[in-house]
């Protein structure tokens, strides 16, 4: 699979990148905000972004470009954060996330995360959606 990774944190962001790779996924690019995540999703084939809900760049949190990148190009997120998912609310639902992975996250919670997101896009294409 290859997975977008949004997250403003270098050293989250590595680390990321490692797990995926050890996972056999490969890395289409690695975005900082909304802006950098849809210029690189505009030229590089991607299955999936895993977004940090927190972002701090410029355009707009993890949300946000969650849903721009599902709008735009049909790139379903994967969400995660440090807090709690319920603070979010009604925002998440606009993003339509594929999963949700909390951080701090082990290779083996990324690999589960990764694995109930084709699970549910698996389900996704079957229903036409």
């Amino acid at each position: 699979m290859r997975v977008l990774i949004v997250e403003d944190e270098p050293a989250v962001s590595l680390l990321l990148q490692d797990m995926l790779r050890d996972l056999g996924h490969t890395v289409s690019g690695v975005a900082p905000s909304l802006r950098t995540a849809v210029a690189i999703a505009a030229g590089a084939p991607t299955d999936l972004a895993i977004v940090d809900v927190g972002l701090a760049g410029d355009g707009g949190d993890g949300v946000d470009t969650a849903s721009a990148l599902r709008q735009r190009f049909g790139i379903p997120g994967l969400l995660m954060t440090g807090d709690s998912f319920v603070h979010l609310g009604d925002r998440v639902r606009v993003a339509e996330p594929v999963g949700f992975l909390q951080k701090p996250y082990t290779r083996a919670d990324v690999e589960r995360a990764l694995a109930e997101a084709l699970r549910r896009l698996d389900e996704r294409r079957a229903r036409g959606v």
